[in-house]
């Protein structure tokens, strides 16, 4: 199957899940803030439900989201603790308690209430493309090493029932989906040796959305690094000659473009390999359901009846 054609699909379908999102968001939102919790704070609730009945802690997020500094991530889970959502039997281990299994369960249904309202494409193409999707994942979560599937089998613990509502059903594939690209990406980046946030700065100026440690600084509050931090990095990406400073502004050589390339193209390789399961029909089909359902959700969404 050419891949060409499949890269098409994989941006389409990223775009219909955020289109998905803005619709169920705001009632997760809502139920968070009525418990006092944050965005970041009620996130961390949703992984400690994927990772019981075993605790979680700084360095397994790490494992599961690198680029995130493990200075934010004990933040948000010390901030959980105090409002009562974690007990710590050991220090540095997060249990959540049975007020945090409550909570994190309510955002979940408040996101599920919100999604099976919806009825943005015709129950039969809905159905269709909900078979197809989970086709991939199985197939994605059967994947040998590398890349492996860390992520994926993360994500697929909070999988709803079979019976669950479609649209639901959809929004997990595409969790899913997505938690697999991560471990695609990083089986395809770290074993060149940088550490993540040189990895994400690599990426950014390869991307042309960022060249110094103040705009790394600026598009990525939510990490949790310092300018330092990120002017260390572009600093080691110079050290290795991937990259060449010009009056504190960092380009990449060609030795760093070949890298990052390379390290994108090993990415797809895995992560699309697992869709040999679908006919070329199939995926034209998938391509075009996706088309269906994005915009369905971008003009006013019709309700269900049920």
């Amino acid at each position: 199957m050419d891949n060409k054609n499949l890269r098409n699909i994989w941006p389409a379908m990223i775009e219909t899940a955020h289109a998905l999102g803005a619709h169920y968001r705001p009632a997760m939102e809502r139920t968070a803030q009525q418990h006092g919790l944050a965005p970041a704070e009620y996130g961390v609730l949703l992984v400690a439900l994927m990772f019981a009945p075993h605790p979680v802690a700084v360095w397994n997020l790490r494992l599961r989201g690198p680029y995130t500094s493990a200075g934010r991530y004990d933040e948000r889970l010390r901030q959980a603790a105090r409002l009562g959502y974690f007990k710590v039997p050991h220090e540095g281990e997060y249990r959540l308690t049975d007020l945090g299994q409550r909570t994190a369960q309510r955002l979940l249904d408040a996101a599920s209430r919100a999604m099976s309202r919806l009825a943005p494409v015709p129950g039969a193409e809905s159905h269709r493309l909900a078979e197809l999707l989970h086709r991939l994942v199985v197939a994605s979560a059967a994947a040998p090493e590398p890349p492996g599937t860390r992520n994926l089998s993360l994500s697929r613990r909070l999988d709803p029932d079979e019976k669950a509502n479609v649209i639901v059903r959809l929004d997990q594939s595409f969790s899913d989906l997505n938690a697999f690209r991560d471990d695609s990406h990083l089986a395809a980046w770290q074993p060149c040796g940088l550490n993540a946030i040189a990895w994400e700065a690599l990426t950014f100026a390869w991307r042309g959305e960022a060249h110094t440690p103040d705009e790394l600084f600026a598009k990525l509050p939510n990490r949790g690094h310092s300018r330092d931090d990120y002017a260390q990095a572009l600093a080691d990406l110079a050290a290795r000659g991937l990259a060449k400073a010009d009056s504190g502004t960092y380009a990449l050589t060609r030795k760093g473009q070949a890298l990052r390339q390379k390290a994108e193209e090993q990415t797809d390789q895995y992560f699309y390999a697992p869709w040999k399961v679908l006919s070329e029909g199939e995926v034209d089909e998938l391509s075009s359901l996706l088309e269906q359902l994005r915009g369905g959700l971008a003009s006013p969404v019709k309700t269900s009846r049920t």
